[in-house]
């Protein structure tokens, strides 16, 4: 009889930590590259293994994120724990000024990504670590004033929407999908337990949960400033579903100045708290993937039909980009903090009414089809299968003799040949 001992398995995937030790560097324009070839970015495809994959993009993203927290505190921001005893499981950052400002701007990012993490695809490629990252919005709001007698910079406050998993190994919070690539006792372990003694973090156990946490704990070191929202991605359901409450609204709506919506796509035509609806109308502007030019108007709160935008509750306008969630706070920066800023140096700012874009119309009629002429109408055609079949054989056939110089035998088997 085999036996087989658990020292048998093969080990888990492991990297070095550190940037450099994963084999990359940062260039002079603050993008990732290569050590070995400075022309190629970073590369996820290292294995045929997809957990080999996996645990290297574990250790790349954990590098990327002690670089981007290094450069917050930099920026003069600092790390605080949420948790009492100064536990390490729900860090945040925010500006030294939070007790004496006029205005505390919060961040909610995206729940899947790490603490000042805009979009991994601009940290590690194109752009650099700087634009796609928290620094460069910190950086913006530098430069802003808090209110109208208070000419310092407001308060930046970066929620930590994303690292709800505890990992007691490390002793650090990180993402629900990170948790997936911790280390595990061999390469062929599917995974580990999920443990709610272990991994849950007390006051993060949702999104709206950290939300709640963070009114309710980091706020409270200034009860007269007004608060700025900025929420990413599923942040903005999570946003709705938390002013929604009654208590909630009461509590902390009065303080609101503006709120902005990155990348929203939730409806709220079915919201029932009528001074949050008037909020959202007047004081609250969303941002969402466009193929229009960057802050060009798209709908007013009750959506707009014609390019089937659903009622959003609030103005929405275009972010300039036209494909991923994660890029609208990136590209529409300048304009949507030029917004707050309004609201933060007019008291009684209130969105204006605007006309918005509309798509042409594109139904025709059987008369006007009759009237184009042959040669601008589309051609119209019908395949028959068997012939595609035919053709797609000696397609094959012939790449066949491209690759091995002679023509394939008679039990050529053409499924298996790839085109």
């Amino acid at each position: 009889m085999f036996r087989r001992h658990w020292s048998g398995l093969p080990k888990d995937a492991s990297f070095p930590k550190g940037l450099a030790g994963l084999g990359y560097f940062i260039n002079d324009q603050d993008e990732v590259r290569s050590i070995k070839n400075p022309e190629c970015y970073y590369k996820f495809f290292t294995s045929k293994n997809s957990r080999v994959n996996d645990r290297q993009k574990f250790n790349f993203h954990h590098a990327l994120e002690d670089i981007i927290h290094e450069r917050l505190e930099k920026e003069g921001l600092q790390k605080f724990q949420l948790l009492p005893g100064n536990k390490k499981q729900c860090p945040i950052f925010l500006s030294p000024n939070i007790a004496k400002t006029a205005r505390i701007v919060i961040i909610f990012g995206q729940p899947t990504h790490d603490l000042g993490v805009i979009a991994g695809r601009v940290i590690n490629g194109p752009d650099g670590i700087t634009k796609g990252s928290m620094i460069s919005v910190v950086q913006a709001l530098a430069k802003q004033r808090a209110g109208p007698d208070d000419p310092e910079p407001p308060c930046v406050l970066l929620a930590n929407m994303g690292q709800r998993f505890w990992w007691p190994e490390e002793g650090r919070a990180i993402t629900i999908e990170d948790a997936a690539d911790i280390p595990l006792p061999s390469l062929v372990h599917a995974g580990r337990k999920y443990s709610k003694e272990l991994n849950e973090i007390p006051g993060s156990e949702t999104p709206i949960a950290h939300m709640a946490t963070v009114f309710n704990k980091a706020l409270d070191m200034n009860k007269d400033a007004k608060v700025d929202i900025i929420a990413i991605g599923q942040s903005c359901e999570t946003a709705l579903q938390f002013f929604e409450n009654n208590d909630n609204w009461a509590q902390w709506g009065p303080r609101l100045g503006g709120m902005l919506f990155m990348g929203t796509a939730f409806r709220a035509d079915s919201l029932v708290n009528a001074e949050f609806q008037d909020f959202l109308a007047k004081r609250t502007r969303g941002y969402l993937v466009s193929d229009d030019p960057l802050d060009t108007p798209l709908a007013m709160p009750g959506g707009n039909p014609s390019l089937m935008i659903v009622p959003h509750g609030c103005p929405c306008f275009s972010s300039g980009d036209h494909q991923y969630v994660e890029m609208t706070l990136i590209k529409a920066l300048e304009p949507a903090l030029a917004y707050l800023q309004d609201i933060a140096l007019n008291p009684g700012f209130e969105n204006p009414e605007m006309p918005v874009a509309e798509s042409l119309p594109t139904d025709i009629t059987e008369e006007q089809w009759n009237e184009l002429p042959d040669e601008v109408r589309p051609e119209v055609d019908t395949v028959i299968p068997e012939w595609i079949k035919e053709e797609v054989k000696q397609l094959r056939r012939w790449k066949y003799f491209e690759k091995h110089g002679v023509a394939p035998p008679e039990d050529f088997d053409e499924e298996q040949d790839e085109i």
